[in-house]
């Protein structure tokens, strides 16, 4: 197995691309001063002793050495020999708070530099225990599983900052969440959890989920960081001193009371950060007291290092590169390169213009730069133009102004600002950048599925752009939540012109049945009008007397011979004797 024995060497390498952007820097900037005076091929063959791809060569040959030489200092090493043992030991999990507040400097240096120092002496004097690492804000992440490898602990704990967790805050129920989740399952002991925090939580639910994690049988230990008097906090927007609404210092200070709250909770202890080493000791002491398991496990221990070539390859490239001549010993003669007059009036003329162009392009997005810190966006803005104005194909003038109108809240002007931007852009580094605020345009208008795709382009160009995952995973969140939303909208609008269609159904019927009930009654009525008119046609109808009293008593005497007359008949169809009487 390979390993390094003194793994705080390989830190170094981290100097090694800053020479290489230093190194491009000055050579991007030579070529720039060498096309003022002229063309850059004859001007090169114009300077005594230069030899194209010397310098570069060299610079090369000096990054190889140091790379070889740190690689050897770190000694690379191959276990030879192992034996398996039985070990004993349990599970442990440190929870590193990293939010802007362990920034503060209420303990020398800082809060979260004393909180990495108590780890690394912690895991000093480990022996047998695994040890895993989340850091934690807003949200937790796992940045180191459980292993017995604690080398590797300290290498990725010199990386940790708050720059890792893009979401502010201090929650530590997540980070309980999270180390419950990297436990071993299946087991409800030997495992330890120590929050390492200033205890300003911005979640309720810490306690709830302590006493959870203590039913599963994990010990909770918290240590306290910071001075109950607190600190200020520095702001890298204003450069100053954080603020907060009321424009007041935000003061950090250490909540002792929730960190004992939780150590109490948990089962376990609360110690105040001062003694690095006696905090160290206590929780070692602690753990070690746990009841321990077997572990089985392969240790190496005897070794063949291999320093020594990697410092003998580091010494070789040195050699070589001071080996290289220093000059020509006999340069080449000046060409005699004839300048007709017009010739030499349009060199002159390129030599004056251009460098007044690219100075006044130069104040332009120098005075851009410096109103849009003041956040005057509209005034930037307009240098900005001025700047392109110059130089239409300056991909910073046009990436600021892109970021100017976005502060406007311009949002789709800024939109096509940046898309141009991304045509312009040179290398992936400058197409990432432009998307990733075309991005940040929709997500400010709600737009996510814009954004997605906008981030997702990002992306293709920047795989490891650690904000652009994050903005992702948050737009395709909301873009689902509005789907949803919408589905949901969208049913109970459908509902509503159902229950409207039934409800103007019913009423049409409604109102047909009360129409029909009209009609039918008045057919009745209009029946019973020609019933009554059809009997009143039928019955005699009294006429008006128009007959004198004369008249009137000779019709009914008429009458009442016409009657006896009647009765006569009938008596003597009867057979009875009729008295006959005179009829004149």
């Amino acid at each position: 197995m390979f390993q390094f024995q003194h793994i705080g060497y390989l830190y170094v390498l981290g100097l090694l691309p800053l020479l290489v952007v230093l190194y491009t820097g000055a050579i991007y900037w030579r070529k720039r001063k060498l096309q003022k005076v002229g063309d850059e091929k004859l001007v090169n063959e114009q300077i005594r002793g230069f030899i194209p791809g010397r310098n570069t060569t060299r610079f090369l040959l000096m990054v190889i050495a140091l790379f070889v030489i740190i690689i050897g200092c770190a000694n690379l090493r191959i276990g030879d020999k192992s034996e398996k043992v039985q070990r004993k030991g349990i599970d442990v999990i440190v929870a590193l708070d990293v939010s802007k507040s362990m920034l503060a400097k209420d303990v020398a240096p800082d809060r979260l530099t004393r909180a990495k120092q108590l780890i690394m002496r912690m895991t000093d004097k480990m022996k047998n225990d695994r040890v895993a690492l989340i850091v934690f804000a807003g949200k937790s992440y796992l940045q180191v599983p459980l292993t017995v490898d604690y080398s590797a602990v300290k290498m990725l704990l010199q990386t940790v900052s708050p720059d890792m967790v893009p979401t502010q805050g201090t929650v530590i129920g997540d980070a309980i969440d999270m180390a419950m989740k990297s436990f071993t399952q299946n087991e409800r002991k030997y495992k330890s959890l120590i929050i390492i925090s200033d205890g300003e939580d911005h979640d309720e639910g810490a306690i709830d989920k302590t006493r959870e994690a203590a039913d599963a049988g994990v010990v909770v230990h918290t240590v306290g960081i910071g001075s109950p008097q607190g600190a200020t906090l520095y702001d890298p927007n204003t450069k100053s001193v954080k603020l907060d609404e009321t424009g007041n210092p935000v003061i950090s200070k250490l909540n002792e009371d929730e960190m004992r709250s939780i150590a109490s909770a948990g089962h376990g202890t609360y110690s105040l950060l001062q003694n690095t080493d006696e905090v160290a000791d206590k929780l070692v002491g602690e753990l070690d007291g746990m009841e321990q398991k077997s572990l089985g496990s392969v240790i190496y221990t005897d070794f063949t290092s291999y320093f020594q070539y990697f410092l003998f390859a580091g010494f070789l490239a040195l050699l070589i590169e001071w080996l290289l001549p220093g000059k020509k010993k006999q340069p080449k003669a000046i060409k005699n390169i004839p300048v007709t007059k017009q010739g030499l009036s349009a060199a002159v003329l390129l030599m004056l213009l251009c460098p007044a162009a690219q100075a006044q392009t130069s104040r332009y997005l120098q005075q851009g730069n410096s109103l849009y810190d003041q956040q005057k966006y509209k005034e930037a803005a307009a240098d900005y133009t001025k700047a392109l104005a110059k130089d239409p194909n300056n991909v910073t003038g046009m990436f600021n102004l892109g970021n100017s109108l976005y502060q406007q809240k311009q949002y789709d002007s800024s939109r096509k600002v940046m898309a141009e931007t991304a045509k312009m852009a040179k290398n992936n580094t400058g197409k990432a950048a432009a998307n990733y605020n075309i991005g940040n345009s929709y997500m400010s208008q709600q737009k996510w599925e814009d954004a997605v795709n906008s981030y997702k382009q990002t992306l293709r160009a920047n795989p490891q752009d650690v904000d652009a995952k994050y903005n992702l995973s948050y737009a395709e969140q909301m873009m689902k939540k509005q789907n949803q939303q919408q589905n949901k909208d969208k049913n109970k609008q459908d509902k509503q012109n159902k229950d409207q269609k039934d409800k103007d159904k019913d009423k049409q019927d409604q109102q047909n049945k009360d129409n029909k009930d009209k009609q039918d009654q008045k057919d009745q009525d209009n029946k019973d009008q020609k019933d009554d008119k059809d009997k009143q046609q039928q019955q005699p109808q009294s006429q008006p007397s128009k007959l004198s009293q004369q008249q009137a008593e000779q019709l009914l005497n008429a009458l009442q011979q016409e009657e006896k007359k009647l009765q006569d008949k009938m008596k003597k169809e009867k057979g009875v004797p009729v008295k006959m009487q005179k009829d004149w």
